[in-house]
């Protein structure tokens, strides 16, 4: 499968002349590739946080194992969305992207940890399989909100094109 032009649907709806908007046989919509981009990422991010979340678990509680792992997870998660999905590269914009990176954190962690401490609520001393299963189905949850927020808010303003190999603001 022949993948289109690294290009989002802005320059699609900037008129960006090299685009009609129409995938061409045998190539991904530039949204569409995105969007599996990011999820391919998402679920690599949640494995790391999933692992580091059961391993710390041995000797941290649930709550501050879910906020060490869910931390190197998503600074992986800011670092890897920003250079494969949105294809940011080098230095310029990464003093912002990572601390609105722990702003998303801030969403994950919300509802990480408030679903532990529901089940901590319901079943105290669930086995450690029912934690990990809780810290995935929240992180699930929040995967479609920091989708919007990665590409219309954290990344909404560059736009790349390899051919040229420059970012453009919009």
């Amino acid at each position: 499968m022949t993948l289109v032009e690294r290009r989002t649907t802005t320059d699609v709806a900037e008129g960006d002349p090299g685009s009609t908007g129409a995938a061409e046989p045998g190539t991904i919509r530039p949204e569409l590739r995105l969007v599996l981009l990011f999820l391919a990422i998402g679920a690599a991010t949640t494995i790391l946080h999933l692992g580091a979340f059961a391993a710390l678990r041995e000797q941290w509680s649930a709550q501050w194992s879910n906020t060490a792992a869910l931390a190197v997870a998503t600074v992986a998660n800011t670092w890897a969305n920003r250079r494969w999905t949105f294809g940011v590269t080098g230095a310029k914009g990464a003093a912002t992207h990572q601390p609105q990176g722990f702003l998303v954190f801030a969403l994950t962690w919300t509802l990480t940890s408030g679903g532990l401490h529901l089940l901590a609520a319901e079943w105290p001393g669930a086995p450690r399989w029912v934690e990990v299963a809780a810290v995935a189905v929240a992180t699930s949850t929040s995967t479609a909100v920091k989708y919007v927020l990665m590409r219309y808010w954290m990344f909404r303003r560059i736009v790349s094109n390899p051919r040229r190999g420059s970012h453009r603001p919009h």
